[in-house]
């Protein structure tokens, strides 16, 4: 159930390449889900109906964690008595098992950490199992299941099903664990951050007395969620008491030798970090390291994170994830610093708990005023959220206009009019930032781009 998001379809596909037949439904299938499974010939049906359950009583029901008591399909599986599992306990409980579990967890870099990871595996020849939440940019797909002796998993802190309201990475039990930078995240499930902060000490106590906790060790909450790490630690960050120290676009390694360059793809502080994090893993339980660093770079990413979709002489637009403050600002950031003479255009769609509430107003304000220009899009759902909690846009926009910036609050369906409007022939980056579809007006304006001509490459 649920199978058109993202992360279910790659669960679906990595469950078929270790040879079980999958089927899915979900009310709708949008892409990149809808390519995915059709590349992967994984029958869906659509709309959600007691039908699409199976007949045979053997089969297991894999339920996401956007279902609850009252779904049709929920309700006529439990009359059914069908077996109900989530996808982090049905994996524990069978493709996991007898492997090398590489965890990646923390609030920002899941998903292109470990897909960094299984890059790495995968160039070095070790045919590794993974899971990745996301859509890679160098593997077919980001699900599947190898010969090797590792699997690598995206640790997501999110809950489980509406039967297991746990963290989704307490059923992994990590034999490595990558901590990238902690912060307060997912208000629906944790309204404070000690709450968040539990889960992340429970999948910690996890690790085995041989295993490695890989840490971003120049966050605070990072650092001490290691302070209960019981077995070895690796430090990696800008700091000089980092074992793996970033220095520009170098690492400087544990050994004393440099690497040059060592993400040459990466664009960003942070994705250089995410790619340090992801060669400290791999070099704790991998004898060839020069072979790793050649693999490193090669690492292009996942689709949506930093993701260039159009480029010209004057202008490239770029598709981003981001829906929290600090992602926000790292992503404005590192366009800003590789376009140094652009002007840098950020739109924005409060999509997420975190961004359609006014728990962070003031930190996302601060990192929009890092771009030149900002369109704040529709908030998701926005009935929904009592106007005391909501996300106040012309406060946001005042501030904004205060600081300099040039800001607008527009509806979805009127950014692309306007984004093309802005196109005037000066040196533009536009960055289209969310965690949703953006109601396909990140596509719509590359498309009116490459139609209509409106900037010459």
């Amino acid at each position: 159930m649920g199978i058109g998001g993202i992360a279910m379809a790659n669960v679906a596909v990595l469950l078929k390449s270790a040879g079980w037949h999958v089927t899915g439904s979900d009310q709708n299938v949008y892409e990149p889900a809808a390519s995915i499974l059709r590349r992967a010939g994984i029958d869906v049906k659509t709309p959600y109906v007691p039908a699409n359950l199976p007949e045979d009583r053997d089969s297991i029901v894999v339920v996401g964690n956007v279902q609850s008591r009252g779904h049709v399909e929920v309700e006529e599986a439990l009359r059914r008595n069908l077996r109900l599992e989530s996808f982090p306990g049905l994996l524990r409980r069978t493709l996991m098992q007898g492997k090398r579990r590489i965890v990646v967890a923390g609030t920002h870099g899941k998903s292109t950490m470990t897909a960094c990871v299984t890059h790495l595996l995968r160039e070095t020849d070790q045919d590794p199992s993974f899971l990745i939440g996301a859509d890679p940019l160098d593997i077919e797909f980001g699900g599947h299941y190898g010969s090797g002796e590792s699997f690598v998993i995206e640790g997501d802190e999110y809950d489980s099903a509406f039967f297991d309201k746990r963290s989704k990475f307490l059923d992994y039990f990590p034999t490595v664990l990558l901590l990238g930078r902690v912060e307060h995240d997912h208000l629906d499930i944790f309204p404070t951050m000690e709450e968040m902060l539990l889960s992340f000490r429970r999948v910690i106590a996890e690790l085995p007395d041989n295993g490695a906790l890989i840490v971003a060790g120049d966050y605070i909450a990072s650092v001490e969620l290691a302070s209960h790490a019981p077995c070895q630690v690796i430090w990696v960050g800008e700091s000089r008491s980092s074992d793996w120290r970033i220095s520009a676009r170098n690492l400087h390694l544990p050994s004393g030798e440099t690497i040059f360059d060592f993400a040459s793809n990466a664009i960003g502080a942070h994705n250089r970090l995410n790619a340090a994090m992801a060669l400290a893993a791999t070099a704790s339980f991998t004898q060839d390291a020069s072979a790793l660093f050649n693999a490193a770079k090669t690492f292009r990413g996942i689709k949506r994170r930093l993701e260039r979709v159009y480029a010209s002489e004057l202008l490239n637009v770029y598709d981003d994830f981001a829906h929290h403050p600090t992602a926000v600002a790292a992503a404005i950031s590192a366009l800003r610093d590789h376009h140094a003479s652009a002007q840098v255009i950020a739109v924005f769609e409060p999509r997420s708990n975190t961004a359609t509430r006014n728990l962070y107003q003031r930190e996302f304000t601060d990192a929009f005023a890092g771009a030149d220009h900002v369109v704040i899009g529709s908030i998701h759902r926005k009935e929904k959220i009592p106007l005391e909690f909501r996300l106040d846009l012309d406060l946001m926009i005042e501030e904004l206009r205060a600081k300099g910036r040039h800001a607008v609050a527009l509806d979805n369906g009127d950014i692309l009019d306007y984004l093309l409007a802005q196109c005037d022939g000066r040196p533009q980056v536009i960055l289209f930032m969310s965690n949703g579809s953006f109601d396909g007006v990140c596509r719509s304006f590359v498309s009116a781009l490459d139609s209509k001509r409106h900037i010459t490459a």
